[in-house]
């Protein structure tokens, strides 16, 4: 995993930790708003997923790829 992903989903989860932790404390809000707050977190989560799903992704397919050429160079080398 990289560092700019590891970033990414610190930023992400820390985002969700103060939204939440604003929801959580601002009790003379109106319902609706915290409500609003709460639905931050689910997108934060799925949002941080998706960035751990696709660094995930382009390292497979690199790798995928180094692998493809090392055999194609095996076989012109044969």
């Amino acid at each position: 995993m990289t560092r700019a992903a590891i970033r990414a989903a610190t930023l992400a989860f820390v985002s969700v930790y103060v939204a939440l932790a604003a929801s959580l404390t601002a009790v003379w809000l109106t319902e609706e708003v915290r409500v609003a707050g709460l639905m931050i977190l689910p997108s934060a989560i799925v949002a941080s997923l998706l960035v751990l799903y696709f660094d995930w992704r382009g390292r497979l397919m690199r790798r995928v790829r180094a692998e493809h050429d090392a055999h194609e160079d095996l076989d012109k080398a044969a």
